[in-house]
């Protein structure tokens, strides 16, 4: 379980901070997100108008991250705090009820369609799209000025995610059988007709057991699949493993939740489409 820090303490923490700007003010919006597919949502539609800043560490989980005194602090001095939502990052919203009105909070996730227990809303098409629209309405509500800047700026990456969804609708994907070591592709899948399954659970927080892995094993043989794929931000040596066991290779599918390499979403999703491409036809 997530821990959140005492009302308390958060509360002496934004009196504190009242009426602070925040550090390097550049006249740009100050917006701070939970984990970096908000951050590269919220970059793509701002662009230079703001200085976009991710709380959780790239390299770092999201599932298990816990805020500090000094990441509160520092949102409660921001113009924006964009989150996901769908327990994803379940400590934003304890975080974000204690903020000041000065902070315009965006739950990107509303109005999505969830499937029970999968708060990876963005790696669906229509998901990506809804998040984004959330992020565009936020900036143009706060900084009316640049609101036809915000809109156009969304116009066109929507242009972008539309090609490349041409792309993978055309890729041959529908019916095909996903095993992946993270179940984080249900919305992947539903959106291009593929089935996942998963050694592991949404959050993947526990190490399967044996006889998880040997049932896992059977099942990729049984289908005769070429392929496991994983998240590189979980690490490869489980996939590996049962690549190895199974007699396959074990591919990259990123869940977008983090990037070394600073990689955009439409980057990320055609990675993701090339690997597919290798792994299942």
């Amino acid at each position: 379980m997530k821990r959140i820090l005492p009302l308390f303490l958060i509360l002496s923490l934004l009196l504190s901070s009242c009426g602070a700007k925040p550090d390097g003010e550049s006249g740009k919006v100050k917006v701070y997100t939970t984990f970096y597919a908000m951050q590269g949502f919220a970059k793509a539609v701002a662009q230079d108008k703001a200085d976009v800043v991710s709380i959780v560490p790239v390299g770092t989980e999201p599932h298990e991250f816990e805020p500090t005194a000094a990441d509160i602090a520092k949102i409660s001095k921001a113009d924006m705090f964009i989150y996901n939502g769908y327990g994803m990052d379940d400590w934003a919203k304890d975080v974000a009820e204690t903020l000041p009105k000065s902070v315009k909070v965006v739950c990107a996730s509303v109005k999505s369609d969830p499937y029970i227990g999968d708060p990876h809303v963005w790696l669906s098409y229509a998901g990506a799209a809804g998040e984004l629209q959330n992020i565009c309405s936020a900036f143009s509500e706060i900084d009316k000025t640049n609101e036809q800047y915000y809109n156009d700026n969304y116009t066109s990456y929507m242009e972008k995610i539309d090609n490349l969804g041409a792309e993978y609708r055309e890729a041959g994907l529908a019916g095909k059988k996903l095993f992946v070591t993270h179940g984080a592709y249900a919305y992947m899948c539903n959106d291009w007709g593929m089935e996942q399954i998963a050694l592991e659970g949404i959050s993947g927080e526990s190490d399967p057991s044996p006889a998880q892995m040997a049932q896992f094993v059977d099942e990729i043989k049984q289908s005769g699949a070429k392929a496991v794929f994983y998240d590189p931000l979980e690490g490869d040596k489980i996939a590996k493993a049962a690549a190895k066991e199974a007699g396959i290779e074990a591919l990259e599918l990123y869940t977008f939740e983090g990037d070394s390499e600073g990689r955009d979403y439409i980057t990320i999703m055609q990675r993701n489409l090339e690997q597919l491409k290798k792994g299942l036809n």
